[in-house]
């Protein structure tokens, strides 16, 4: 049967849809087949019930853990009978997902780049420059906006996922002569160029494989997506079939008769597209497609240097414990059981005491009344035989509120309760009873941190190689004419603390730079970029890297529990401070180094100049007594009034004993 005859009108008369011009090659044509196969095989999978979704669909999972994330209230009966009764939802699970994830996202998780070889200085120093480096795509890239996305999207879903590329946009744009005209000019275009990092939706990237848990083993990926017509335009707009591509409308291919027919898609209306970007592991593929029509060369190839995939992926928790099952287990799902309860009973008792305050009434008698009878200070006369009395209708509200009390308690155990979290039930006295606090939370969020780590360390991975192969590349620099020099891009890390201050460091990639140096060659480069800088003064230090010895290198990652949940800056200054009002009136301590490390080295504002701060030393008073050997010089005596210690002040509660000396 062809495609023509698939197309009938409302009264069953054949709609015959125009012929596309688009005339794909034989390579292309195979290659679109092969696509369309593959995402066939896909979408049923992720449209199949399976055991460990509870025989749901991964699709039908994930709209039932959103609804219950996003508190989800059915619309108002207009029944009656029915109308009264409460709709009211706490939002339980809400709530504790979002104390999960302010507690995880409190300290951002960022893969931290070791040298493999830590005694090797080289490598040592290329692995701080590659630190640099992966900061300065952060703050571009927006790092601290994906990853706490990442962590609500891993809670709440049966997986997260993640896409970052590396992509340079052109577009064309109009400037303005003197004369009014304008002449169009092709530039960068800055917002869709440079590093991208993409939150993806579980149902726009299909898997080949759903029992493979490794995205980097599946046998295909394929991103199917719905965009903006001018969002095409900018990423595929230079390419030679772009022109066959209308917004709303799709190309289907006909077998029997040979041709591509113009198919309008309702769902597209009249200003999106259909993207659909195919990744084979096998075949060494990426091919782009937009509308049915094929963007790319059909064989493509993936143009990351690794030949890696540029997605990650992750959860909460894991649905099979061998890891044999590509989605994972959410938080959602784990306390939606006792969210349905505790909703249920919640709205039971709010009916409940709806009915003890306004209660259905009885009527005995012949008179006939109705409901204005109660309103309060009307005047209703009733015969002696009529009467009205309320209709218990029995319920015991102090019951439902104690079982919802007990389902709260397993709802806690599922996820989080106030001491697990960090959250003391009574205020703690000592600092390190609040070390005590923060420790539990790690042991409590333990599982799901690694988990996080586990995402992280993939994106590190893709992130350095996406580094080393773009950033140390630079482009041949149009102003030298005849000769052949690179250019490459410089980067700054602004507040970069060096030797107890903030400096703004320039990493700069110098393909002059010898491979190799004798010591005297290294100390006249050092003593040049020292120049470079200005001197032991200056706000500005100056990184020149070899991009061929640096692209060599090879750099460890690691995600550890410190780095998942790290002391807090807050935390650190509480325990500072508590030590500096014992250390003080120490007469063993060393004054002026404890009021330099622990006082002024707390605050930012302090802690770069310490001198600025400390007392110059004065004459000896020749009045004063004399100080014998042994004898330290007299302190100034306590008052004996207390006032709460900083830590105190950071966490409340009652004063902790702190003297006040004068």
């Amino acid at each position: 049967m062809s495609l023509l005859d698939l197309k009938l009108d409302t009264s069953g008369k054949l709609i015959k849809s125009p012929v596309s011009t688009y005339k794909p090659s034989k390579p292309e044509k195979e290659r679109l087949a092969q696509i369309k196969a593959d995402w066939l095989i896909a979408r049923e999978q992720q449209r199949k019930p399976y055991r460990e979704f509870n025989d749901l669909s991964m699709l039908d999972r994930r709209s039932l853990d959103q609804s219950v994330w996003n508190t989800y209230v059915e619309p108002q009966s207009q029944d009656p009978d029915e109308k009264w009764k409460s709709q009211a939802m706490r939002p339980v699970v809400r709530n504790r997902l979002i104390s999960i994830a302010a507690h995880i996202t409190g300290a951002l998780i960022f893969p931290q780049v070791y040298a493999q070889n830590d005694q090797d200085e080289q490598d040592k120093d290329a692995a701080e420059v590659m630190r640099d480096l992966m900061e300065a795509v952060a703050d571009q890239t927006n790092y601290s906006k994906t990853f706490l996305y990442t962590v609500i999207a891993m809670l709440v879903n049966p997986g997260a996922i993640v896409h970052t590329e590396f992509a340079q946009i052109y577009r064309k744009v109009k400037q303005i002569q003197e004369s009014g005209k304008w002449s169009e000019k092709e530039v960068l275009d800055e917002l869709y160029s440079g590093f991208q990092d993409t939150m993806v939706p579980l149902d726009e990237l299909l898997l080949g494989n759903i029992r493979e848990q490794n995205i980097q083993k599946q046998t295909y990926l394929v991103w199917r997506r719905v965009i903006d017509y001018t969002t095409a335009l900018a990423k595929h707009g230079s390419k030679a079939n772009f022109k066959y591509v209308r917004p709303g409308v799709q190309l289907m291919y006909d077998e029997p008769t040979d041709q591509f027919y113009e198919i309008i898609d309702e769902n597209l209306r009249d200003r999106l597209v259909e993207e659909v970007i195919y990744f084979n592991r096998a075949f060494d593929l990426q091919v782009a497609c937009v509308n049915g029509v094929m963007m790319d060369d059909a064989d493509q190839p993936n143009p990351r240097e690794d030949k890696r995939y540029p997605f990650v992926m992750g959860g909460y928790e894991l649905i099979d414990p061998t890891g044999q099952f590509a989605y994972y287990y959410s938080l959602v799902r784990k306390m939606a059981k006792d969210e349905e309860v505790i909703n249920t009973l919640y709205r039971l008792v709010i009916d409940g005491a709806i009915y003890k305050l306004k209660p259905a009434m009885a009527v005995y008698g012949d008179e006939e009344f109705d409901s204005s009878v109660t309103t309060p200070g009307t005047l209703n006369i009733m015969g002696s035989e009529s009467k009205m009395e309320p209709i218990d209708a029995g319920g015991d509200i102090a019951a439902g509120m104690n079982v919802i009390e007990k389902v709260e308690q397993s709802l806690q155990e599922s996820s989080n309760d106030p001491i697990q979290s960090g959250q003391p039930d009574s205020n703690p006295q000592t600092a390190f009873e609040i070390s005590r606090l923060e420790q539990n939370a790690k042991v409590m969020l333990g599982l799901f941190a690694k988990m996080i780590g586990f995402l992280i360390k993939d994106f590190g991975e893709l992130r350095i190689s996406d580094i080393l192969q773009f950033m140390t590349v630079g482009e041949a620099d149009e102003e030298l004419g005849d000769e052949t020099r690179l250019k490459f891009q410089t980067i700054l890390i602004p507040n970069k603390n060096s030797q107890g201050k903030d400096k703004t460091r320039r990493i700069t990639f110098d393909q002059t730079l010898p491979n190799q140096m004798t010591p005297d060659q290294h100390f006249q480069m050092s003593r040049d970029t020292f120049n470079q800088e200005g001197g032991l003064n200056t706000e500005t230090e100056i990184y020149r890297v070899n991009p061929e010895l640096f692209r060599k290198r090879k750099f460890t990652l690691r995600v550890t529990p410190d780095v998942v949940s790290p002391p807090s800056d807050n935390l650190k200054k509480a325990f500072n401070l508590e030590l500096y009002d014992r250390a003080i009136q120490n007469p063993l301590a060393n004054q002026e180094q404890v009021t330099r490390d622990l006082l002024f080295g707390s605050y930012d504002a302090t802690k770069g100049n310490t001198d600025k701060y400390i007392a110059k030393p004065q004459p000896a008073n020749p009045l004063a007594p004399p100080v014998l050997p042994g004898q330290s010089q007299a302190l100034p005596q306590a008052t004996g009034q207390q006032q709460p210690s900083p830590l105190k002040k950071l966490i409340g509660g009652p004063a902790q004993p702190a003297l006040t000396v004068q």
